[in-house]
């Protein structure tokens, strides 16, 4: 498990528990409509943080017979859990709850104590985001990208996550305050449940947003990177005449699988032979390759599930 990544998370769960239950009392003193979105929108975090973390120690578990490439999707699986569940919680819940306010004209008691919470909240989510930008700037730098191509880039969706929503967060408390304000002001409670209705939308574009970032680590996405630099080493090798089928996964943050069929150059791997050993290598390698066609076809007609096999050979022990 990243040190950074598992630091960023336990900070943000640790500040919007203290947060949630602050909102909660700020709501039951007042009747708030946006403080009652925002002690979901922290309670919808702090559940979504603790998934989070989960998927963070999940994913550490070894390879097994189950799972040949290790745990490391279970990081976006849970992370994709917990964009569900902010959307149902966070999003869904908090604007049926603040329409049926407006709609019943329900006017909170707003005071002192309840702008302080609003306070105190904002400096604990600025907390965790600023540990949370720490953390991804760090990444960011050993990647060697900007900040905008790294945002886009990462596959690292843990500290993403977390930034994103104490940014979310913060810009809801904004909201709030301002909703908060202009009822204690003109002395209607329109504002406040507009104000919550705001912070449920916003909410539910964080769940969207969340689940896209996922969802595509979840479908065998390609290394682009890898890929990349894969190509651009062989291509620059004079022993490599040609990079054919190269396919990569990504399997988890730190991991990623590269399959690849690579034609060599005759010139280069022959150069020091003569023209008998050249006879026999080519003869032995076209055996080597009729016996993988054989091998993978062999396979795929008894698994014809098997669309994608790559076989490799070793040497056997006693010409090693």
């Amino acid at each position: 498990m990243s040190h950074g990544s598992s630091k960023t998370v336990i900070t943000a769960i640790a500040g919007n528990f203290i947060v949630t239950i602050a909102k909660f009392i700020g709501f039951s003193l007042s009747g708030s409509s946006a403080l009652l979105a925002e002690a979901v929108h922290s309670l919808a975090d702090t559940s979504n943080q603790a998934l989070l973390y989960l998927g963070l120690r999940r994913s550490l578990r070894q390879a097994d017979t189950d799972h040949h490439f290790g745990y490391g999707q279970e990081q976006y699986f849970w992370n994709l859990v917990s964009a569900v569940t902010i959307f149902f919680i966070g999003c869904v819940y908090t604007v049926m709850h603040a329409v049926d306010q407006v709609q019943h004209g329900h006017d909170p008691q707003l005071s002192l104590v309840a702008f302080a919470i609003l306070g105190v909240a904002f400096l604990v989510e600025g907390y965790s985001f600023f540990v949370a930008l720490m953390e991804f700037t760090r990444q960011r730098k050993e990647a060697g990208k900007t900040f905008k191509a790294y945002f886009v880039e990462t596959r690292d969706p843990t500290t993403l996550a977390v930034l994103i929503e104490d940014s979310v967060a913060m810009l809801g408390l904004v909201l709030a305050l301002v909703g908060m304000g202009m009822s204690m002001w003109l002395g209607s409670g329109i504002f406040d449940g507009i104000a919550a209705i705001c912070i449920g939308l916003l909410m539910g574009f964080l769940a969207v947003f969340l689940a896209m970032v996922n969802r595509k680590y979840l479908l065998n996405r390609s290394d682009d990177h890898l890929t990349e630099i894969a190509t651009r080493v062989w291509a620059n090798d004079k022993r490599v005449q040609g990079v054919h089928r190269l396919n990569s996964i990504v399997l988890s943050p730190t991991e990623s699988v590269l399959m690849v069929e690579l034609e060599l150059r005759e010139e280069a791997m022959f150069a020091d032979m003569s023209a008998q050993e050249v006879e026999r290598a080519v003869l032995f390698m076209r055996k080597l390759n009729s016996a993988r066609q054989d091998l993978e076809d062999n396979v795929m007609r008894e698994a014809p599930s098997a669309k994608h096999i790559f076989v490799e050979f070793t040497l056997p022990k006693h010409v090693e």
